[in-house]
């Protein structure tokens, strides 16, 4: 440990990944923001402030005899609960990250990616002239102690947890515990344990479910105590970038996969078939926010004209499109060290896309 330096940890903790953690969670809010309070915090001549902090749901006749005015909870109460599930979904990935690190390293299944690294090396001179190809090298598989890169990623799932128990107290609803379990299982067994799913072709179908309707919904539902087809929408289309990630991370190391006995879609497919199965992906994310977009567009169009922030929408969208057509162009050529922080900085911008179609309703 002695030679160990912050860049090392943050390196482990795989910072290119964290967001596909938090765009859902921005999504899932995104989409709860008007059913929380329905009017500023200010009030008017026949209501009351909404709390500052707080609140309660309120859904009986209000003096207009419509919901009108109604104080769900306080902005900053929603705010609160937003961060405290961002802070879950993040802690949560880098806790899962840390323990494949561990995982993967103890079976040897990283082994070619740390063999650059040699002791007393800098991360900065070790970088410069490893084989990108090869993969970024991993913390067990670099010499760091298998004990040290576990008690990293228990101390990420412990904050991700006391999080997690926050967000119970501020909405009630204590049956998440039940959710975080399943999360913290997931996140271990994917690679972890006697027999990980991730090596029988159940990796892509967790981490959709997970980083995508799980994450999704899981923050709609605290926000608003339910879920819409709107959240079920956007975390289907949050889902399909973090599986094309995996795709792309699995594309890459296929070769190490198939020696090691770890069985991925892309190991099934082969390289060729897998990049287009990835590159559907890619296709498919951006093309359901955009038909999001119209949906809400449309239906404003016709009530209010043409909104200026349906201008700001349509950047985003342009943004988000060359952002993925980039990724795909990568994955094309099989420069996966491109593409997956494109993919991965695809998945904010999709969910800003989101956002921005959000203000429409």
């Amino acid at each position: 440990m002695a030679g160990m330096t912050m860049s090392t940890w943050i390196r482990g903790a795989r910072l290119k990944t964290l967001p596909l953690a938090v765009a859902p969670v921005i999504i899932g809010t995104a989409l709860s923001w008007k059913g929380v309070f329905v009017y500023s915090q200010g009030g008017d001549v026949l209501h009351e402030p909404c709390p500052f902090f707080g609140g309660q749901r309120d859904l009986g006749e209000t003096k207009l005899g419509s919901l009108v005015g109604a104080c769900h909870h306080s902005v900053s109460w929603f705010i609160l609960v937003a961060v405290l599930c961002g802070c879950v979904a993040l802690f949560l990935q880098i806790a899962a990250n840390f323990a494949n690190d561990y995982s993967d390293g103890v079976r040897g299944t990283d082994e070619g990616r740390g063999a650059d690294m040699e002791p007393g090396r800098s991360s900065a001179e070790t970088l410069s002239t490893r084989d990108p190809s090869r993969g970024p090298a991993r913390l067990v598989a670099s010499g760091v102690n298998p004990g040290t890169v576990l008690a990293a990623a228990g101390i990420s799932a412990l904050i991700a947890c006391l999080c997690g128990l926050a967000v119970c107290t501020l909405t009630g609803y204590w049956w998440f515990i039940l959710v975080g379990f399943a999360c913290l299982v997931v996140g271990w067994c994917y690679v972890g344990g006697k027999h990980p799913y991730g090596y029988h072709y159940l990796g892509e179908v967790f981490v959709f479910v997970f980083f995508g309707l799980v994450a999704t919904c899981g923050t709609m539902f605290a926000l608003t105590g339910t879920v819409s087809l709107s959240g079920i929408w956007g975390g289907c289309a949050a889902g399909f970038v973090a599986v094309a990630v995996l795709c792309v991370n699995n594309l890459r190391d296929i070769e190490s996969d198939r020696n090691h006995g770890k069985h991925t879609w892309m190991t099934a497919l082969g390289r060729s078939k897998g990049a287009v199965l990835a590159i559907a992906l890619l296709t498919m994310a951006p093309a359901m926010a955009v038909l999001f977009f119209l949906v809400l567009c449309r239906s404003v169009l016709v009530a209010e004209g043409v909104p200026a922030m349906s201008i700001v929408s349509i950047a985003a969208i342009l943004i988000m499109y060359a952002i993925h057509a980039a990724a795909i162009v990568a994955i094309a050529k099989e420069r996966y060290g491109t593409a997956l922080p494109l993919c991965s900085l695809g998945s904010l911008v999709l969910a800003v896309t989101f956002v921005m179609s959000s203000m429409l309703m």
